[in-house]
């Protein structure tokens, strides 16, 4: 976050509104040597209209891809993806069917990752400039896709001026930070002690030493985080994924997570983004249990979460070839979250291994890689894409996350066709097929399920906004469900195991047949297939 104060704030806008000025036509008048820009996109502060911006869907309609720039395609050979670089792919993913795409950090910061920003107000300068992310805003648009980006509330980096000045003895600025003479014995996200030394007293960094937590109880805290979230949807931005969301407001005697006063800031935060912008995405990053999620939604009138139970269920579903589990969370879920709420689900984030790595002992299993496509693509909730998934990436070399982040297989030559340079870091070898360019030349691919089955989502009103019953097929390793729209009933049959299996389902009609195939339904459900039924 800027750090500046009001003036400062002041000066961002105008800066801003020149840059978007410049691209909103040509001859208007540039910040001094700002480069010019050759096309004229629609975007800036004078283009933010009501909500949807004239997307013909809502968010939670569509199918997002989560992208980490510094991974996807470096367009300049220093061994960086970058913001051009992004631009140049979104033709790739508009062809892949996506409608939304989730910017990991953009701002400046000290760390490869970004979750450590200096400076909320800016971009960094290894992925390029304000006017690039502008670029990258107008053809994602023009595409028919909403850009969000990532929003770090709950902590910034030690290197951020406000952090610096806190050291330097600057009384309101250490306001600003959570600081005990003795601290409680509170446990930090990844263990040992959140408490660190520093100056004589102890600070709080629940994620890392790297990472001070900011102090909310202050009211220029909020009212920055405030500012920022205008900034950027002034801008023309969709909206927010939110980081960290549970641990934004500590509460009484350690409570970490889903703290009262937590729930408290985010309906404040929620309502400020529906004054500044109503429509746009407020996506939490809800990594904790079913009931506290849907608290976010019932009681702080969250717009998305992210959703961690499912994710979990599915994945065990599928390493242990059972839907009991899966099948029993989403009834819950059915139950608990509610209508409107905005589901995020995934089968890998940057935070989780790669399910092509989780899938592949003792090799590589196209045929469950494809069913976990089918099941992400026909569940409930919306769904999201982590960059690679579609072709089946896996975990590159790399300690702690970095292995989960490593460069985007293009094509099959050096470099992978992310960078001419040196990666920023080793990718690894990329598998035999496992390239975009191999996938799209194979009809029978990962990466052409992934695209019919996304097709196949957003032209069933019964896959994206359905209402889901779950059935009892009377075979473990098969979950059934009835997703139903009013206008538009399926039924989703998906069989997790190693055999064929025959299944008694008396809610589907006589003549159903498979969507994805034209077959007739006989009763009998493939090993390792999903099908899609419906009445012709």
């Amino acid at each position: 976050m800027a750090l500046r104060g009001a003036p400062a704030l002041a000066s961002r806008w105008l800066a801003a509104l020149v840059v978007a000025a410049g691209l909103l036509g040509s001859g208007a008048a540039q910040a001094p040597g700002a480069a010019a820009q050759s096309a004229a996109p629609d975007v800036g502060v004078a283009s933010r209209g009501a909500a949807g911006r004239g997307f013909l869907a809502p968010p939670e309609h569509g199918v997002w891809y989560q992208v980490f720039v510094r991974s996807f395609q470096d367009s300049d050979g220093d061994g960086v993806g970058d913001l051009p670089g992004l631009r140049s792919r979104l033709p790739y993913l508009a062809e892949l069917g996506v409608t939304g795409l989730w910017l990991m950090p953009v701002h400046p910061s000290p760390s490869y990752h970004g979750y450590d920003v200096t400076d909320h107000y800016a971009v960094n300068p290894e992925y390029g400039t304000l006017d690039d992310l502008l670029g990258v805003l107008h053809d994602a648009h023009a595409l028919g896709m909403r850009v969000i980006l990532d929003l770090v509330p709950n902590h910034t980096s030690s290197q951020h001026p406000w952090f610096r000045a806190a050291l330097a003895g600057d009384p309101a600025y250490r306001d600003r930070y959570v600081w005990s003479d003795d601290p409680p014995p509170w446990r930090g996200t990844f263990g040992g002690s959140a408490w660190h030394a520093a100056d004589g007293a102890y600070y709080l960094g629940l994620f890392s030493p790297d990472m001070p937590d900011l102090n909310h109880a202050d009211p220029a805290v909020e009212r920055e985080v405030h500012d920022v979230a205008a900034f950027w949807l002034g801008l023309g931005f969709d909206g927010f994924r939110v980081d960290a969301i549970q641990h934004v407001v500590e509460g009484e005697g350690g409570v970490i997570a889903n703290a009262p006063e937590n729930y408290a800031w985010v309906a404040r935060f929620q309502a400020h983004v529906d004054a500044v912008a109503p429509g746009a995405v407020v996506l939490g990053e809800t990594w904790t249990d079913m009931p506290a999620i849907a608290r976010y939604h019932t009681e702080a009138g969250l717009h998305a979460a992210t959703d961690y139970p499912l994710y979990q269920d599915l994945v065990r579903a599928l390493l242990t070839r059972s839907a009991a589990d899966l099948a029993f969370g989403l009834a819950q879920a059915e139950a608990m979250y509610p209508p409107g709420a905005m589901r995020a689900t995934f089968t890998s984030n940057h935070d989780q291994g790669r399910l092509a790595t989780r899938l592949s002992v003792p090799r590589r299993d196209e045929r469950r890689l494809a069913l976990a496509a089918g099941l992400l693509l026909t569940l409930p909730g919306t769904p999201f894409l982590y960059y690679g998934e579609e072709v089946g990436m896996t975990d590159g070399p790399g300690t702690f996350d970095v292995g989960k982040r490593t460069p985007m297989p293009w094509e099959p030559v050096p470099g992978l066709g992310f960078t001419t340079g040196e990666p920023w870091t080793d990718p690894g070898e990329a598998a035999p097929g496992v390239t975009v360019a191999e996938q799209r030349r194979d009809p029978t691919s990962l990466w052409w399920c992934y695209r019919r089955m996304i097709a196949l989502r957003r032209t069933h009103p019964a896959l994206y906004r359905g209402a889901t019953r779950v059935l009892d097929a009377g075979q473990r390793a098969v979950l059934a469900l009835e997703r139903d729209a009013g206008d538009e009933r399926l039924f989703v049959v998906a069989n997790l195991g190693a055999r064929d299996l025959a299944v008694e389902l008396p809610d589907v009609p006589e003549g159903a047949v498979d969507v994805l195939t034209g077959r007739a339904f006989d009763g009998t459900v493939p090993a390792l297939t999903l099908l899609v039924l419906g009445t012709p």
